[in-house]
């Protein structure tokens, strides 16, 4: 099938894609995003319509879209894969400088979906991931348009797929009922929280934590993993804490005070540090049931 759009990028270097990427999957079930061994197709949805996107790289970074919102999904891009983002420059510090040398493609993701960013964290309160990758999977199956062109993806649930569906039917596709409150919340103001795409990061932060049931959690979440925020820290995450500690001091539990400590160096750029902790897959000695990325208390 034709591509209703097309565009092509130098591949910079160094460059990461895998790594770069891994986060904007929920889960290899993901019906939104499928990877290849040359890249990846996603969905989007644009101010223009929705989309598919196919994306490889080889030499160059090349992208083909179907769909209404072909040509804005093409332009966004380059900010879904931090092509423009410079190469990170963090302060010195042991374990980070080894990271960095490792992980040196390594770069920020920028959907501008802020809407999409906030569903899928909320489905990751206070469950595992892998109720959470299931439950996303239900519910872009039950409440997701088929995705344009040729493919077999779904587009992820709309403010208004989410508002009609109610709270029954959205704990019908395995949603808990605290999760179904806030998504009727975040789907009641989604034309509100996406200015959250265009403010700095405080602002942005603040914005995210007036709508009911997201709390510092969840909107670092948000702002870091696919808005390519480098500032927050996610306090109040079961395991970040002492993941954190224990890749950076060696010690193998942390309040969320110590995490911040132990991250105020990188004032700024803390994301950064937790993402490459993440690419490194640290963890500090298990004491219970594998979580990723959760967070206990509100949002």
């Amino acid at each position: 099938m034709t591509p209703d759009a097309v565009g092509s990028w130098p591949l910079p270097c160094p460059y990461d894609f895998v790594e770069t990427t891994r986060l904007l999957r929920t889960g290899p079930g993901d019906p939104t995003l499928r990877r290849e061994a040359d890249g990846l197709w996603r969905t989007a949805h644009t101010t223009l319509g929705p989309a598919t996107v196919r994306v490889t790289v080889g030499p160059d970074v090349q992208a083909h879209a179907w769909g209404p919102g072909s040509s804005a999904a093409v332009a966004d891009v380059p900010r879904w894969l931090g092509l423009h983002e410079p190469a990170w420059a963090l302060p010195p510090h042991p374990v980070v400088d080894r990271l960095l040398r490792r992980y040196a493609g390594l770069r920020s993701t920028d959907t501008r979906d802020v809407f999409e960013a906030l569903v899928t964290f909320v489905l990751q309160q206070l469950v595992t991931w892998q109720e959470a990758t299931r439950t996303w999977q239900r519910l872009c199956l039950a409440l997701g348009e088929p995705a344009p062109g040729p493919t077999d993806l779904r587009l992820s649930p709309t403010p208004r797929a989410i508002r009609s569906a109610g709270t029954a039917h959205l704990q019908a596709a395995g949603v808990g009922p605290g999760q179904a409150r806030t998504l009727m919340e975040v789907a009641r103001v989604a034309h509100a929280v996406r200015r959250a795409a265009d403010l700095p990061t405080d602002e942005a932060d603040a914005l995210l934590q007036k709508v009911r049931g997201i709390g510092p959690w969840t909107s670092a979440m948000v702002l870091g993993v696919r808005l390519g925020r480098p500032e927050p820290i996610p306090v109040g995450d079961f395991h970040l804490r002492d993941t954190i500690a224990w890749a950076l001091a060696g010690e193998p539990r942390a309040t969320d005070a110590r995490m911040v400590e132990l991250l105020e160096p990188f004032r700024g750029q803390a994301f950064r540090v937790i993402r490459l902790v993440s690419a490194a897959r640290l963890e500090a000695p298990k004491r219970g049931p594998r979580f990723a990325w959760r967070r206990n208390g509100r949002g």
